[in-house]
C-alpha cells in the first residue's frame, strides 16, 4: 500500500466525500425530457473533490464506497446493477478528470480536464445504459418495449433503443455531469484551501505542530 497516498488524513478524507456523496444521492431531481428513474443530483461533486484534491485512486475508492454506504442504507432495487453502472460512471468522470488536472494543476487545466471527462462520462452512459442497466430493467418491468414506451411518453422521438440514447442517456449526462462540473470548477479552490491547510493532501508528511 502507498503510503503517501493513504496517509491517515487521505482515508479520513476519502470517508468523508464518500458519505457526503451518498447523502447527495438521496436529493435527487426529476428531469422532463427523460424517464422517471433517471433523476439529477450531486453526488458526482464530491468525487470530482477528492479526483482533484488526492488523485484518481481515492477518486475510485470515493466512488465504490459511496454506493456500498448506499446499499447499507437503502438496499437495491436494481438486482444491484444500478450500483455496478453508478460505480461504472462516477469513475468514467472523475479518473479522466484527475488525470489531466495533476499535470498542470491551474483552473484552465481543471476546465479542459472536465470537459473530456464529461465526454468520456457521456460516452460511458450510452454503452453501460444500453448493454447493461436497461437490458436489467426491461426483465422486471416486462421488456424493453415497455422501457422505450416511458422514453415515448416523455418524449415521442424516442422509439427504439437507438433513439433513446440519442434523446435520453445523452442529454440527461450531458446536463448532469455540466452541472456538478460547473459547480466542481467554482467550489474547488476554495475547499483546496481548507483541505491543504495543515499540509499537502497526498504527501505524506507529518504536520508539525
Amino acid at each position: 500500500m502507498n503510503q503517501k497516498l493513504f496517509n491517515v488524513k487521505n482515508v479520513v478524507l476519502i470517508g468523508m466525500f464518500s458519505a457526503l456523496a451518498a447523502v447527495l444521492e438521496t436529493l435527487q431531481i426529476p428531469v422532463p425530457f427523460a424517464p422517471p428513474f433517471y433523476k439529477l443530483d450531486f453526488a458526482e461533486l464530491p468525487v470530482l473533490v477528492g479526483a482533484f484534491a488526492m488523485g484518481p485512486v481515492p477518486a475510485v475508492l470515493i466512488a465504490v464506497v459511496k454506493n456500498v454506504l448506499k446499499l447499507l442504507i437503502n438496499g437495491t432495487s436494481t438486482f444491484y446493477v444500478g450500483e455496478v453502472a453508478n460505480i461504472i460512471g462516477s469513475i468514467m468522470f472523475s479518473v479522466p478528470a484527475a488525470l489531466i488536472y495533476r499535470r498542470h494543476k491551474t483552473k484552465k487545466m481543471a476546465i479542459a480536464a472536465l470537459c473530456v471527462s464529461t465526454v468520456t462520462a457521456i460516452i460511458g452512459a450510452v454503452f453501460v445504459n444500453c448493454f447493461l442497466t436497461i437490458p436489467t430493467y426491461a426483465i422486471a418491468f416486462g421488456g424493453i418495449e415497455n422501457i422505450i414506451a416511458m422514453g415515448t411518453a416523455v418524449n415521442p422521438a424516442i422509439t427504439n433503443l437507438y433513439t433513446f440514447a440519442i434523446f435520453a442517456i445523452v442529454p440527461f449526462n450531458l446536463l448532469k455531469c455540466s452541472l456538478n462540473a460547473l459547480v466542481t470548477v467554482l467550489v474547488y479552490k476554495r475547499i483546496s484551501v481548507i483541505l491543504h491547510a495543515e499540509g499537502q493532501v497526498g504527501a505524506g508528511r507529518t504536520v508539525k505542530g
